[in-house]
């Protein structure tokens, strides 16, 4: 099969609003201006990548179980290594208690792969009456990311979020077998006119909607109208997003190998910028703000070239056939 480049230049954006939204948050979320470019960052960046995902998920018929459980495998090793090295760096760095650090599995951004884990799981041991369905399956999975959030599960495990982000999953799955309406998919007219409405209201008459993209954060029954309306709009934006995205020749090789991108700017951020910035006072506006993301870029560029560390990223004892894959 022919590689997708335009997929490739669509992660490698992702990966870039990945950066900078994690930056920010890092940094200086408080400043209005920086704080409204990262409302708008989180409506649709880990819902599309997410969605992505779906999208390159094997079809359950079509899976080895036992492969299925090597990948498992192979991505709690690099959950678990990624996972001490955090909690190394908050130790030496800010002097946290490597115990209570330990206890936040999985930390930080390492919750994705936590739930990837999940996903792939879940396409695979669903009942086939329900696969077959994907309108029923699909609806199911959006009011079970619309109730997650009374509970209190929190970050645990990356449950919640497991299940918050679950219905992008699987509009990528099943938009791969064709069993997603394309005119509707590619209605950019309907998207747009949903975004530019949802996205003021969603903003001006709810501005604590963070912690409720977060994924993670519970919000009590009076704010469900609050979560449908984000769902919503962040399904026409990422739809949106994934229409109009073209190939960008220089975008390629960062989505080609995106979990290296996001597993190691986090890396950089704590043990780097976030010390420099604090240390030299050094300004947080937006234009600093940029300047810190294309610091961490240019060292992870080279650094990819660094087999040992991508090998972190993917760990396999098998070697490699000589056939490359598409």
């Amino acid at each position: 099969m022919e590689r997708n480049y335009r997929i490739d230049s669509l992660k490698g954006f992702l990966i870039l609003l990945v950066v900078l939204g994690h930056v920010i948050t890092a940094l200086n979320n408080t400043n209005i201006f920086n704080h409204a470019v990262m409302g708008l960052i989180y409506v649709f960046h880990m819902p599309l990548f997410i969605l992505i995902s779906g999208y390159f998920t094997r079809p359950a018929d079509q899976q080895d179980g036992r492969q299925l459980w090597k990948t498992v495998a192979r991505l709690m090793v690099t959950i678990v290594f990624f996972h001490l090295v955090w909690v190394f760096l908050r130790y030496s760095l800010k002097g946290d208690d490597p115990i209570d650090i330990l206890l936040e599995f999985p930390y930080g951004i390492l919750w994705y792969l936590m739930s990837l884990i999940y996903w792939r799981l879940m396409i695979y041991y669903t009942p086939r009456a329900l696969l077959q369905r994907p309108v029923v399956y699909i609806a199911v999975a959006f009011l079970i990311s619309v109730l997650c959030g009374l509970t209190e599960l929190g970050k645990f495990l990356s449950i919640q979020r497991t299940l918050n982000f679950y219905p992008f999953f699987l509009l990528g799955y099943y938009y791969k077998q064709g069993r997603i309406s394309e005119k509707w998919w590619k209605n950019n007219i309907l998207h747009v006119l949903t975004v530019v409405v949802l996205l003021p209201v969603i903003f001006i008459l709810f501005p604590r909607c963070g912690y409720i993209l977060n994924g993670a954060d519970h919000y009590p029954i009076t704010e469900i109208p609050q979560k449908v309306l984000i769902l919503m709009c962040s399904t026409a934006m990422s739809l949106l997003v994934y229409n109009l995205m073209p190939d960008v020749k220089l975008l390629r090789p960062i989505g080609k190998d995106s979990l290296f991108y996001y597993l190691y700017h986090y890396i950089l951020l704590i043990a780097l910028i976030e010390p420099a910035v604090e240390y030299f006072s050094l300004p947080t506006s937006l234009p600093f703000i940029l300047v810190y993301c294309a610091i961490i870029m240019a060292i992870l560029v080279p650094l990819h070239r660094v087999k040992a560390l991508r090998w972190l990223t993917h760990p396999t004892l098998e070697k490699k056939s000589r056939q490359s894959s598409s």
